[in-house]
């Protein structure tokens, strides 16, 4: 159905119109006409018209008045022009409108019913981009809490892949590269008690979403427990201070309103903003936060446990080298280090030993991490002539290189020790997918075979095999597949149930994308090659 607005101040324009429209296009129309300007603004307001033809010279507002009026609430409008004057002025004004035709008085009749028709078939253009908008915005808003599940799932472990967070920030339509965690933590249903809580804290997460999502833009996590966790998008912070001021000040109001609204009492810890990538960082620290809060929100640069350093000094420097350590960056640690020497010997010329203690806290933190969170195994003597070696050092050359080479040795160990254990981890899945591809196999079976999550193997069998699991267990199967074929024993059917698969069309399509012919042709092909 297509609404019609028909606007002329003859009214044996309007009728010749309407019979016009009504001939050609019948219940298609429904049909509305107005003789004024002004009447055909306020008619358009109540009657919403998809098509509006509209006169020119009336009394009053004019026709080109109007088409601005109606613009302003209904932009979707299409607008067709007629006058019987001179159509220059009137051309360039109603091109200035975006007007969609322009016809000249008497009208012809097949250029009228052309001239709407043409309309019709824009209005259903304009319809399906419109249907196909809502119904990918309705598909969004649907798929948002699975993503921002997905979010504080990596975040719950510690996942150091920064392109993740930041593809899934991209999926829910978030611009910012930082970011502040918050965890909320629910303590009591008023009137009731901590059992309470713990059976009906399913039952209001849905609500705290709400009130979160009315409060802040801020990913939402599931309910775990009496905690919800939620992540605010920003953009990097121009003034720390006031920001936390502005996020604690927020995070009363909302504590307020859960409590008013829901009658749940919960307070709130604050994570220091990070970088999507660090995050995980910004997690922990509201942890930290929530468990020390005393009242409704603790910031966790505002906790006793909260790091102070002296002005000037790199924190940052230092908290990226043993990021680079544990990632196994010898190349990115070492700079690190140097540039850390150097800011020491630039600001403490006369303090050789504060610098060769930090050097050997340094060093002794490196391997700390490399033997506790690497991966690598311990020996109590391995560190003992540090002390000796440091001490031992008569200039800051030589305490340089002895620092800079055992903190490239901590982090080559890291690096061999995940590279042994990615090698030894995806060796034993390519042995169980070699002995089981026959059957129905999954990325959640091998995985489990291996003691590693589905996400983690995924991703390590890609970088280690160039290929992921999918394509190698296709590829293992379509070689199979070419042997049997060769060996002529079995029909492509049994070939087909031999290998895995169940569909023989399927099979066959599978191979010939893989090979650019069919079984059969490919059995053909190669036993005439071999003579056989």
């Amino acid at each position: 159905m297509y609404k019609i607005l028909l606007v002329d101040d003859e009214g044996i324009e309007l009728d010749a119109l309407s019979f016009i429209l009504e001939k050609n296009f019948g219940s298609q129309c429904a049909i509305e006409t107005a003789k004024t300007g002004y009447d055909a603004v306020e008619l358009a307001e109540r009657f919403r018209p998809d098509i509006a033809v509209m006169d020119i010279r009336m009394p009053g507002i004019n026709g080109i008045e109007a088409i601005q009026a109606m613009q302003s609430f209904h932009p979707g409008i299409l607008f067709i022009v007629l006058t019987a004057y001179d159509k220059f002025e009137y051309a360039k004004e109603a091109i200035r409108l975006s007007v969609f035709e322009f016809l000249t008085k008497p009208v012809n009749r097949m250029i009228f019913a052309d001239a709407i028709h043409r309309a019709m078939n824009r209005v259903d253009s304009e319809r399906k981009v419109r249907n196909a908008a809502l119904k990918n915005r309705e598909r969004l808003e649907n798929m948002i809490p699975v993503l921002e599940n997905s979010f504080v799932y990596m975040l719950l472990m510690q996942s150091e892949d920064s392109a993740s967070y930041q593809q899934l920030f991209e999926a829910m339509g978030i611009e910012s590269t930082y970011g502040t965690v918050m965890v909320l933590e629910l303590t009591k249903i008023i009137g009731g008690d901590i059992l309470d809580l713990d059976l009906k804290a399913s039952e209001v997460h849905t609500a705290i979403r709400d009130l979160v999502k009315e409060s802040l833009t801020c990913v939402v996590g599931p309910a775990m427990a009496n905690r919800v966790i939620l992540v605010r998008p920003t953009a990097e912070p121009e003034n720390e201070y006031y920001e936390r001021l502005l996020l604690i000040e927020q995070g009363r109001t909302l504590a307020h309103r859960i409590e008013d609204k829901i009658g749940v009492e919960c307070k709130l810890g604050i994570g220091a903003t990070a970088p999507v990538g660090k995050l995980g960082e910004s997690y922990s620290q509201a942890v930290k936060a929530v468990k020390h809060c005393k009242g409704i929100v603790s910031h966790f640069n505002d906790l006793p446990i909260a790091p102070t350093c002296e002005a000037g000094y790199p924190m940052e420097r230092e908290r990226h080298l043993e990021e680079m350590i544990l990632k196994g960056d010898a190349q990115s640690a070492t700079a690190d280090a140097e540039l850390f020497f150097q800011w020491m010997v630039e600001q403490y010329p006369n303090h050789t030993m504060a610098i060769r203690l930090k050097v050997l806290e340094f060093v002794m933190r490196a391997e700390y991490s490399m033997f506790h969170e690497g991966g690598v195994k311990y020996h109590f003597l391995d560190r003992d002539d540090y002390l000796q070696a440091v001490l031992a050092t008569e200039n800051y050359d030589e305490l340089r290189t002895w620092f800079l080479r055992k903190i490239a040795e901590s982090a080559r160990n890291v690096s061999s020790k995940a590279d042994e254990k990615a090698n030894r981890i995806v060796t034993k899945a390519r042995t169980f997918i070699d002995r089981n591809f026959q059957r129905d196999l999954t990325l959640e079976e091998v995985s489990r075979e291996v003691h590693v999550s589905p996400y983690y193997f995924s991703k390590l069998f890609k970088e280690q095999t160039g290929e992921n699991f999918i394509n190698y267990l296709t590829l293992r199967r379509i070689e199979t597949a070419k042997q049997l074929l060769l060996d002529g024993k079995l029909n492509v059917k049994n070939i087909c149930t031999e290998i895995g698969y169940n569909d023989p069309n399927y099979f066959s399509r599978l191979f010939k994308r893989f090979e650019g012919v069919t079984p059969t042709e490919y059995r053909d092909q190669n036993v005439k090659g071999t003579g056989v």
